[in-house]
This record gives C-alpha cells, sequence and structure tokens, in this order.
C-alpha cells in the first residue's frame, strides 16, 4: 500500500531560488553584484585618496599617499578592467521603471561612471610611466613602463587623469542620490535586484 502523502514533503515547500552566476531580466547575478559592491568600494578609496593629497604641498606627505594610490590603482585595475568589460557586455537586466527623464539621467550617470573608470585605469598607469617612473606596488614589486619619459604627455595624462577623477566623483553622487530615492520609494523592487530576488 503506497504510504500517504506528506503535506510536509520538500515537493510541497516554497523553494528559495539560489542567486544565479549570471544577470537575467529581472536580477543582477552574483558577478554583478560583486563588481558593483567592491568596484564601488575600490572607485571611492582611489578618489579619497587622489583627492586628498591633489592640492598639498610637495614632499613627504604627499609622496606616501601618492605612492598609495598608485599601489592600490594597480592592484585594483585588472578588476575594474574586467567591472567595465562585464557590464558593457552583460546588459540583459530590465531597465529600472521610471519616467523618461530619470530613465536617460540613469543611462547617463551609468555611462560616465564606465567611461570614466576606463579613462582614469588607462591614463593613471601611462602618467607615472611617462613621468619616467616605474610602478612601485606596496613594495612587493615593479611595473616596469613600455614607454620613456614624455614630459608633455605625462602633463596632459595627468590633467586628463584629475579631470576624470572629478566627473566620476559626481557621477557617484548622482547615481547614491539616485539609489537613496529607489530606496525611499521602490525599496522593495530595487533590493529585490540587488540580493537576488525577482523585482
Amino acid at each position: 500500500m503506497p504510504a500517504p502523502s506528506n503535506p510536509t514533503d520538500s515537493a510541497t515547500l516554497p523553494t528559495t531560488r539560489t542567486p544565479a552566476l549570471r544577470d537575467s531580466p529581472d536580477r543582477y547575478g552574483r558577478i554583478s553584484r560583486c563588481n558593483h559592491w567592491l568596484g564601488a568600494a575600490l572607485v571611492l578609496a582611489l578618489l579619497g585618496i587622489g583627492l586628498y593629497f591633489e592640492d598639498m604641498p610637495r614632499g613627504a606627505d604627499k609622496l606616501y599617499w601618492m605612492k598609495l594610490h598608485i599601489s592600490l590603482g594597480a592592484t585594483a585595475f585588472l578588476f575594474l578592467a574586467f567591472r567595465v568589460y562585464w557590464r558593457v557586455s552583460n546588459r540583459v537586466v530590465r531597465e529600472f521603471a521610471q519616467p523618461a527623464a530619470l530613465q536617460w539621467l540613469t543611462r547617463l550617470v551609468h555611462l560616465t561612471l564606465l567611461l570614466g573608470i576606463t579613462v582614469l585605469i588607462l591614463t593613471g598607469p601611462l602618467a607615472v610611466w611617462s613621468g619616467g617612473r616605474a610602478i612601485e606596488v606596496f613594495g612587493w614589486f615593479t611595473i616596469p613602463g613600455p614607454i620613456g619619459k614624455l614630459p608633455t604627455l605625462h602633463e596632459n595624462l595627468e590633467v586628463a587623469h584629475a579631470v576624470a577623477a572629478k566627473v566620476v566623483l559626481f557621477a557617484v553622487i548622482a547615481h547614491v542620490l539616485g539609489a537613496a530615492k529607489h530606496l525611499l520609494f521602490e525599496r522593495e523592487r530595487l533590493v529585490g535586484r540587488m540580493i537576488g530576488r525577482g523585482a
């Protein structure tokens, strides 16, 4: 005689879907979420250090912070490059429903962040190398430059790097304000997208 069905049988219990590795139309995958939060931490740290020593007079203090900035930037280079590549090549998540003007602004902020990060990770090492220096990474090892000392290029790259940093800073502020707006008015939908539940 077949055993009576058990109402607590696992087939009848609600299941919790494990967040997927890749993105889907209604949620970000684990790779995108890792990229977002770790990338945000690295970019904010690099911006904070760079802006902190930017106006310092030349000397030991400025050199210390500059070396820290260069070392952290070199360490983060491959991850940030992958972060940009992943976001550009994986665009399957549906856009967050909002008025057309806000939708346009959101796209502009996201594009600015991606372009700004790309400019920063390219001009950063090139500025060091064109200044006639190798990149020192926390005293562990050095990365010699593929180019020699080029003073004019060095100055232009430093300007481009500084301008890109300020553009990214404003884009980050706009992004945070947008996220705050979503958290206030669309909390459940936003949290669902970011932690893996359907939006």
